[in-house]
């Protein structure tokens, strides 16, 4: 029969919290804890065999991952000005002016020293646009 000490456990969860400071992603820090909750049962219930510390280190590594993603750590918080990071959302509602035709659905226009595809009706360079939403990377227009 294998024993495995409640050391190992926390060896490995050493281990994994290490591991975790080089990768990115923040998935083996939950195993780490999973792994150290499981060699602080097993130093409290010596006896515990080694298919339940398996059961136990994987239902606490899981558990904890799944825990985190929900809770109010993984959403962005809210803020007053949800378009700070997103360009393209601090344009709707603003008008430009077409640099290039809308053909076929598509088209540019330029803001500043950038140039940006547009999807709209179509409609010849010059045309005088108002920006009404984003997807993705383009930019939806409107005449107006």
């Amino acid at each position: 029969m294998i024993t495995i000490e409640f050391w190992y456990w926390l060896i490995l969860a050493a281990i994994l919290l290490t591991l975790e400071m080089f990768a990115s992603g923040v998935v083996l820090m939950w195993f780490g804890f999973g792994a150290a909750l499981t060699g602080l049962v097993l130093w409290v219930f010596p006896e515990l065999s080694l298919g339940w510390q398996l059961l136990l280190f994987g239902a606490t590594s899981i558990l904890s991952l799944f825990a985190w993603r929900k809770s109010r750590f993984f959403r962005d918080p809210p803020t007053a000005q949800p378009e700070l990071n997103n360009r393209l959302l601090s344009h709707i509602g603003k008008r430009y002016v077409l640099n290039e035709p809308i053909s076929q659905g598509s088209g540019s226009l330029r803001i500043g020293d950038s140039t940006w595809r547009v999807r709209g009706k179509d409609l010849p360079a010059g045309t005088q646009v108002e920006v009404v939403g984003v997807e993705g990377i383009i930019l939806l227009v409107e005449p107006v």
